[in-house]
């Protein structure tokens, strides 16, 4: 078969030639998926709220040889985020890849969780989300072609069992959400597909693992005790699976969740 040629699988991650645009880059997950995607031939757009922390990601995407742009953005802002896909236009040309990345925990006993606090996490975890794919996807639907990446978490499937009920409901919305774009926009060329993660040592699960109301060493061991591999992850680690579903190496793949937990929701 023609498509079975030597070679014909070799380009299957490359990202020659895309542009994406990362929400939540200055840390974490969005900082190496920048640096991650750069090394793939990707350009990039870096937008956080802290614009020097984006600037820092920006700068690295350049130092591996690609365009980048930094850009502040509130995804809890619509204006903002209007702003910020006009501006990755305006500097690198279009949108191919967007990762949403940026997203805020939340640690409340349920029956005391103020209302403010609901408000918050659901502005910036779930209806920035839909609002930076709304955005993004206009620019995509025009060329017809795109990819979405959100990230949800392990805690829009079960529930955390440590106050974390805004942030459960929050990705549960996540994970329809990416389910009913992807039926709505697959026909227009469009993937939308979410990745799951469980606890990795990123600087705010290390905010969280400093938090007086918390005993660091007994965290630690529930986490570690419910993962079956038996650790958290890495940061580096999410660049694999961010890496395939943003590329043709997942052409097929939409309405996904991807898993990423150590084994920890097949328990």
């Amino acid at each position: 078969m023609a498509e079975l040629r030597n070679g014909a699988f070799s380009k299957l991650f490359d990202l020659s030639g895309k542009v994406a645009l990362v929400t939540g880059a200055a840390a974490g997950f969005g900082e190496v998926i920048c640096a991650g995607f750069a090394e793939f031939g990707c350009d990039v757009a870096a937008a956080d709220l802290d614009y020097n922390g984006a600037k820092c990601s920006a700068d690295k995407v350049a130092e591996l040889g690609r365009r980048s742009v930094a850009i502040s953005v509130d995804v809890g802002n619509p204006e903002q985020i209007q702003a910020m896909v006009k501006a990755t236009v305006e500097a690198l040309g279009s949108i191919d890849i967007l990762v949403n990345c940026a997203g805020v925990p939340q640690h409340d006993a349920a029956e005391s969780t103020p209302l403010e606090t609901w408000d918050r996490v659901i502005d910036i975890n779930l209806r920035g989300t839909f609002l930076c794919c709304q955005a993004a996807a206009r620019v995509m639907l025009e060329k017809k072609r795109g990819v979405i990446i959100n990230f949800s978490s392990i805690a829009g499937a079960v529930g955390m069992g440590r106050g974390a009920n805004v942030y459960c409901a929050s990705k549960g919305g996540v994970n329809t959400l990416t389910k009913q774009l992807a039926i709505e926009w697959a026909s227009r060329g469009i993937r939308v597909n979410a990745i799951a993660p469980c606890q990795f040592m990123t600087p705010g699960l290390q905010e969280v693992i400093r938090d007086p109301q918390f005993d660091p060493k007994k965290l630690m061991e529930t986490w570690t005790t419910n993962i079956p591999l038996g650790r958290v992850g890495e940061s580096r680690e999410i660049v694999g699976p961010a890496l395939f579903l943003a590329s043709d190496a997942s052409s097929m793949v939409t309405g996904t969740v991807l898993d990423v937990d150590g084994g920890y929701l097949a328990r």
